[in-house]
């Protein structure tokens, strides 16, 4: 059975904005809305980094969507 995994990435931030080619570590969430409010959650409360949508990845072919 195909499951949809939405990957969120948390990047360093230098000169004010997420370096994107660095990744300080990842998660793997259920449903958009649970990424998204980790996301908030994280950005909110946690400083010099910065939690970003990847998007969804199908875990049986692994294409990102």
């Amino acid at each position: 059975m195909t499951k949809f995994v939405h990957i969120v990435q948390v990047h360093p931030v230098e000169l004010g904005e997420p370096n994107l080619h660095k990744v300080k570590t990842e998660f793997e969430f259920a449903t958009q809305e649970a990424a998204e409010d980790a996301i908030q959650l994280w950005n909110d409360s946690v400083t010099n980094t910065r939690a970003v949508y990847l998007g969804c990845v199908n875990d049986e072919t692994g294409e990102l969507t």
